[in-house]
């Protein structure tokens, strides 16, 4: 027979056991709430793509390099351009990828629209115009936005370098803008 000391001091040890268990159990779910991930703090970002002109030669056309960090989030391409002279002066933007660039004149003579996700080397083409508004988002990595004439013919209308024997151009007024959010350790 065990006698009744005994059984109270195991008695007593099991409730030791089970309170420190609960204080310890409703100790680590308070840290766990404490150790939530806060949400990253980020920065905006808008660069200029493109100068407030562009002279597209007839022959050669136009293209600038961008990039769009690995590191950025919500990335978009926005923007609108005119073509001068008008309604004569037509070309075509295309934004495409690095690979895309190699090429780029595949795609001038595409019937893709716009918005047709076919190629992935090519994210956005406007066609024959005058004038467009986009609004494109984008992934990290290069990129080059690119105008050309395709297969609109030189006009009369163009401008000549150099008098009428030059080199045909139209210009371009692109308000072009890249926006993304970086992430910033020390943003407030």
């Amino acid at each position: 027979m065990i006698s009744k000391p005994f059984m109270r001091g195991q008695r007593k040890q099991a409730k030791a056991i089970f309170i420190v268990l609960a204080v310890t159990t409703g100790a680590a779910a308070l840290l766990a709430g404490c150790k939530q991930d806060k949400p990253l703090k980020t920065r905006p970002v808008t660069i200029n793509v493109l100068p407030a002109v562009v002279d597209v030669p007839d022959q050669v056309g136009y293209s600038h390099q961008f990039s769009i960090p690995n590191d950025a989030t919500d990335a978009r391409v926005e923007g609108e351009f005119t073509v001068e002279p008008r309604p004569q002066g037509q070309l075509q933007l295309l934004i495409v990828s690095a690979e895309g660039m190699e090429h780029w004149q595949r795609f001038l003579s595409s019937s893709a629209s716009h918005d047709d996700p076919g190629d992935p080397e090519l994210v956005y083409r406007s066609g024959e115009t005058i004038a467009d508004r986009f609004n494109i988002k984008m992934t990290p990595g290069d990129y080059y936005v690119i105008f050309d004439y395709g297969p609109a013919a030189v006009s009369t209308a163009d401008h000549f370098g150099g008098g009428v024997s030059g080199p045909a151009s139209r210009w371009v007024r692109p308000r072009i803008t890249l926006n993304y959010a970086l992430p910033c350790e020390t943003c407030p």
